[in-house]
């Protein structure tokens, strides 16, 4: 029986999926947004958030200029704590300096899980994950295109086939319109002589 083994295995051991976490949650923050699996963003939420709330717990004391020696080892404390996860050292100070600040007021659920479709390749659920507060940073292009793919693709199906329809209007409902078949002249193929007609 498989209880309280709550976690995705990922198919790997533990030192790779460590590793793959850690350089997921480092993307997430230097990007803002992120696209990967369905089941990898589930996961890596849990581990983003984390990470995220021990930049949020000393959020107010990073934006204080006068820092006594108290506050000042909270933040350190803090760092080194997220820095088990978050092995870069500027994405860190993005995360204490930018993020953190940005999210004091906020009591958890700092990032989003957006599904976005299947991949071509292997048909794998793909989700776009982003921090909440992200919608006040403006977006690349390509990112805005992503996610109104993935809002109207539904209606995008139903546009193609109202085009259809006017086309073929001719045409019964539910069989296409064939174009007759034309044949060129003089090419009847010739008829098979049979023994009998030889003699």
């Amino acid at each position: 029986m498989r209880h309280q083994k709550h976690g995705r295995k990922f198919g790997r051991q533990s030192g790779p999926r460590h590793a793959l976490f850690s350089n997921l949650v480092s993307s997430l923050i230097e990007h803002e947004r992120i696209k990967t699996t369905d089941a990898k963003a589930k996961e890596l939420r849990r581990i983003a958030e984390r990470t995220i709330s021990w930049a949020t717990s000393v959020g107010s004391l990073v934006e204080n200029e006068k820092k006594d020696a108290a506050d000042q080892a909270k933040i350190v404390h803090a760092m080194r704590m997220a820095q088990r996860v978050l092995k870069h050292k500027p994405t860190l100070h993005k995360l204490f300096n930018e993020i953190g600040p940005r999210l004091v007021g906020r009591a958890g659920g700092y990032t989003r899980v957006l599904k976005l479709g299947n991949r071509h390749g292997d048909a794998a659920p793909l989700s776009i994950i982003e921090l909440v507060d992200r919608g006040e940073v403006e977006a690349p292009e390509e990112d805005q295109k992503e996610a109104e793919v993935a809002a109207t693709k539904g209606s995008k199906k139903k546009a193609t086939k109202a085009e259809a329809a006017p086309a073929g209007e001719a045409a019964p409902q539910g069989k296409k319109a064939r174009a007759p078949k034309k044949k060129a002249e003089g090419e009847d193929k010739p008829k098979k002589k049979s023994k009998k007609s030889e003699e």
